[in-house]
């Protein structure tokens, strides 16, 4: 495989991140950013200038940086979550999606993709110590599918963020899980994921990720019902 530029692999996560922005959502800082995906801020300022000329971002001064959700090519229309029926519908979406993200970031990740993942993962964990860490959590998935080099499917991945959140939001609400039961079940399932991609196993990527979604679904429909 080609190397990937400092600045390619910024916008690559980036993209993935934003994916599940909705329009004039405001980005995380340069540094939430550095934090997240462990890459130099010069390449992540690069990326963000890349997204600016493309529309998919605005700044403004003193304010930060915000999403154009409006500009961006639509693979996929997000009809609304209202029911959780819908929830349902659309995390079996994402279970399709991902499941085959995970298995492509198995057998086309660079170390330099596997030490980011890895980063991602720590920074959940030290954040979960604290807060349900959806923003982390978020940054760990998308890392993930940067990890498959396809600027696509992270495009098409990322929009299925606002689910993410939505399911993770419930689950707080609802308290199905403490901080503790949360921390320790990512770092197993989360950690069978980081090492199939180490280990170039795409299919046990993929039944990694399919065990960690399916868990996640059926925690919650098993408290609220189906």
């Amino acid at each position: 495989m080609e190397v990937e530029s400092r600045s390619e692999s910024a916008y690559r996560q980036l993209v993935a991140f934003m994916g599940g922005l909705q329009d004039g959502e405001r980005l995380p800082s340069e540094t939430d950013f550095v934090d997240m995906f462990g890459l130099s801020r010069a390449s992540i300022r690069e990326a963000l200038a890349r997204l600016r000329a493309e529309g998919l971002v605005r700044s403004r001064k003193g304010s930060g940086s915000f999403a154009v959700r409006a500009a961006a090519s639509e693979m996929m229309r997000l009809s609304a979550i209202e029911t959780m029926r819908d929830l349902v519908e659309w995390h079996e979406v994402r279970l399709a999606l991902e499941s085959e993200v995970a298995a492509l970031a198995a057998d086309r990740r660079t170390d330099e993709d596997l030490a980011r993942l890895r980063q991602a993962q720590d920074h959940l964990i030290a954040q979960l110590a604290v807060s349900h860490a959806d923003g982390e959590d978020v940054a760990f998935h998308s890392a993930l599918a940067a990890c498959a080099h396809n600027p696509k499917l992270s495009d098409a991945l990322g929009r299925l963020t606002t689910h993410i959140f939505k399911w993770s939001s419930l689950s707080a609400e609802k308290g199905f899980l403490t901080l503790t039961e949360r921390r320790e079940l990512i770092t197993l399932e989360h950690g069978g994921i980081v090492d199939a991609v180490a280990a170039r196993d795409a299919d046990r990527a993929r039944a990694e990720i399919r065990r960690h979604l399916l868990n996640g679904r059926t925690r919650v429909l098993s408290t609220v019902g189906h």
